[in-house]
């Protein structure tokens, strides 16, 4: 059975890619190896840049953030309020199974099938699922963190981000992110489902976890890992475009991933439609604004670590307003990032 595009993973990267296309008169079929509606380990943050893509997402969150705290070491608190949302929290089993809904309305056909195995040239892809086999002109692989398409492709993330998440007795209504804990990236509590967490490279965190909250605290603790890169060798390969965290486009210091996603499966749509010869070089220079963005996004996060007194410092001096402004995406992570080198190079030469 031929498509003109087929979409590997119905995730908020997917399902948008495969409505865009669909709008457009492209016949295209979405394939997911879990039924839908599916639980989904995730934070559910979304950031609040999200509307200019999703405008009724208030519609679809359980919880606005308009209070963000940034602590260090559990003592020292910044505390930020504003009357617009720093952040949107939606339940992952709601919300991606909206906008698979939403795709299949526009005309494209899911079905519940694993991929198995690819063949591809400049011309043609043959994608065998555990169930039938297709062919398409192009494919966007949005299978996840552990993408099976970036597999066959082998692509590799830059690194990975290990991350233990849980739900805690203690109830919140703001964004709690706290540094200052060596080579781990940060602890954070949401306020959506009491959801709690630590994000590091380090593989073993889970005695890490346990000191830094109570252990009659915490329960349904699960984890899962965050592909990192930001290299256009990422975004796929000829007629294959990955777009969401299976090229590994999740922000390396929040380590927010639903907008990358949704961003870049816009892109990837947009490739398709307006350079249908070569979408993959097109995608390129489309996600080199997600690419930088990503870049700078790093070099924070090593700051973070090894400097985060003086972070903590220089953002409650003055600056608050600049971290509000980056929560809320009127700031990007270049601007915190120029911020922050310029007064760490004026600690230096003191």
């Amino acid at each position: 059975m031929f498509y003109d595009c087929i979409v590997v993973g119905a995730g908020p990267a997917g399902s948008t890619a495969a409505k865009i296309l669909s709008q457009c008169g492209y016949k295209v079929l979405i394939i997911d190896s879990k039924a839908f509606p599916r639980v989904k380990l995730c934070g559910g943050c979304v950031s609040a840049k999200i509307i200019d893509y999703i405008p009724n997402i208030g519609d679809l969150s359980e919880k606005i953030a308009f209070k963000a705290i940034l602590s260090y070491k559990k003592s020292a608190c910044l505390s930020i309020e504003s009357t617009e949302p720093f952040a949107y929290f939606v339940d992952r089993k709601v919300f991606d199974n909206y906008l698979l809904e939403s795709a299949v309305k526009s005309g494209c056909k899911f079905e519940n099938e694993k991929l198995i195995a690819l063949s591809y040239d400049d011309t043609m892809i043959e994608v065998y699922t555990s169930k039938n086999h297709y062919k398409s002109k192009y494919l966007i692989g949005a299978d996840g963190a552990n993408s099976t398409v970036r597999k066959i492709l082998h692509i590799k993330p830059k690194f990975t981000i290990k991350t233990l998440q849980g739900k805690s007795n203690t109830l919140i209504d703001y964004i709690n992110v706290d540094i200052g804990f060596g080579k781990i990236n940060y602890y954070w509590s949401f306020p959506q489902n009491q959801a709690c967490g630590i994000a590091s490279p380090k593989k073993n965190i889970n005695k890490l976890f346990y000191k830094y909250y109570k252990t009659d605290d915490v329960f349904d603790v699960k984890g899962y890992f965050i592909p990192i890169a930001f290299s256009k060798n990422n975004l796929g390969k000829s007629n294959i475009l990955l777009v969401g965290d299976a090229a590994c486009l999740a922000d390396p210091f929040s380590l927010e991933g639903i907008y990358n996603a949704i961003y870049s499966a816009h892109l990837a749509a947009a490739s398709i439609l307006s350079f249908p010869k070569n979408p993959y070089e097109a995608y390129v220079c489309l996600a080199s604004k997600i690419l930088e963005g990503n870049k700078y996004s790093y070099y924070i996060s090593q700051i973070v670590a090894k400097f985060p007194y003086f972070v903590f410092s220089k953002l409650s001096k003055g600056n608050e307003s600049v971290l509000a402004d980056y929560l809320k995406g009127a700031k990007s992570s270049k601007d915190l990032f120029w911020l922050l080198l310029k007064n760490l190079y004026k600690k230096t030469i003191k």
